[in-house]
């Protein structure tokens, strides 16, 4: 670190081609395990620098302590919450980029270390160091490839690489008039709220802030794809669809759509997550039938280990931001936990079960759901963590 050094045989990456969706392949690099422990200790000091000085914007919730997927949706699900009380209508737009990390300018990257995070000299060279010259090979069916020069991007499966993705698109919510925005690494939500009067104008409007990130992307290597970016226009009623203007970016149509996948979670034109629980309970079902073809054969005490890892984080996921679910949405989850329970302790479908729920958690799954919601509150509250919910 004192002098600036980063070893050429620390950049030499085994990628492996992962099934994402579709036909489509997400490549993951495997890198030199030194390489990793010294990249850990840089991204401590540039998290603590960054941090201290308050040098990356408060709605960059990706990759940073205290901040998360779900803290995100709590905010920007409240901003728009707000918005429905006061009977305006919400246009939201979940933005894509194509291949973020692997489009990242080198010399845009080290211009903003120096200029907008005033890095030293001799950090500038470590970062130039530590991102040119990289070499990868591709590993697939037992084969590698030859090694090639990769000369742009951030390594993905590093470690620093995704902080210094989020310190470079951080000045994207600085292209904003009236919108707002909330990061989440290349994860963008944008919104803005406007009375049901005005709503043709604040689609013109919504227009031009996309504009102005388009702009901002192409001046750093971005490039947005319209195919995934999704809109929704979130309001108390209904609002008639075929009346809203064209959401463009560029010269190219976003889709307005009634429900989308927002980091996890899906969001409904009415913000009331139905849609999000019942494709939750559609998914657990389903890996609670796959796991019930070995029950038999499997001891309990791994029964519960494989529900406690596999079924519950998918269920409670995000349930922050719904806990306060209809009766008919929670008794379905109930119906559910008390199944998963079922599964574990191999309770007969008419036996008494709700003992045996309260075994997984030690309460009940109403109990579980405020539980959740307080334990969130309570680290807002004891760390002042993330700023835009304390």
């Amino acid at each position: 670190m004192t002098t600036s050094e980063f070893p050429n045989s620390w950049k030499l990456a085994k990628v492996l081609p992962i099934p994402k969706s579709g036909n489509e392949l997400r490549p993951i690099c495997i890198l030199p395990v030194l390489s990793k422990a010294f990249e850990k200790i840089l991204s401590a000091q540039i998290t603590h620098y960054i941090e201290n000085n308050s040098l990356i914007s408060k709605f960059q919730s990706g990759f940073r302590p205290r901040h998360s997927c779900v803290t995100a949706l709590i905010h920007v699900t409240e901003e728009i919450r707000s918005a429905i009380d006061s009977n305006k209508v919400t246009f939201l737009g979940l933005l894509d980029f194509s291949k973020a990390f692997l489009n990242v300018e080198h010399i845009i990257m080290i211009s903003k270390l120096e200029h907008k995070y005033n890095f030293s000299q001799s950090a500038l060279n470590l970062m130039k160091l530590y991102l040119s010259n990289r070499q990868q090979a591709v590993d697939h069916g037992g084969k590698t490839s030859s090694f090639i020069e990769i000369k742009k991007g951030v390594p993905q499966g590093s470690i620093l690489g995704p902080l210094l993705f989020a310190m470079y698109i951080d000045d994207l919510p600085q292209q904003l008039n009236l919108a707002k925005v909330h990061l989440y690494a290349d994860d963008v939500q944008i919104y803005l709220s406007c009375d049901k009067t005005v709503i043709n104008n604040c689609a013109i409007q919504f227009n031009l802030e996309l504009s102005a990130i388009k702009q901002w992307a192409d001046k750093n290597g971005l490039t947005l794809n319209p195919s995934k970016c999704k809109c929704l226009v979130i309001s108390k009623r209904p609002v008639d669809m075929e009346s809203v203007p064209d959401i463009l970016i560029g010269n190219d149509k976003i889709e307005l759509v009634q429900s989308a996948k927002n980091l996890g979670v899906i969001f409904n034109s009415s913000l009331s997550f139905d849609n999000h629980i019942r494709a939750t309970l559609g998914k657990v079902y389903g890996m609670l039938r796959c796991l019930w073809a070995s029950q038999s054969f499997t001891p309990q005490h791994i029964r519960l280990l494989l529900a406690k890892t596999y079924l519950i984080p998918v269920l409670l996921y995000g349930c922050e931001l719904f806990a306060n679910m209809d009766s008919t949405h929670k008794q379905k989850m109930n119906v559910l936990y008390n199944n998963i329970a079922r599964y574990i302790f191999d309770r007969k479908r008419f036996d008494s079960i709700s003992t045996y729920a309260k075994q997984i958690s030690g309460m009940s799954f109403s109990n579980l759901l405020d539980f959740k919601s307080l334990i969130a509150l309570q680290k807002i509250i004891s760390t002042g963590q993330p700023p835009y919910l304390h």
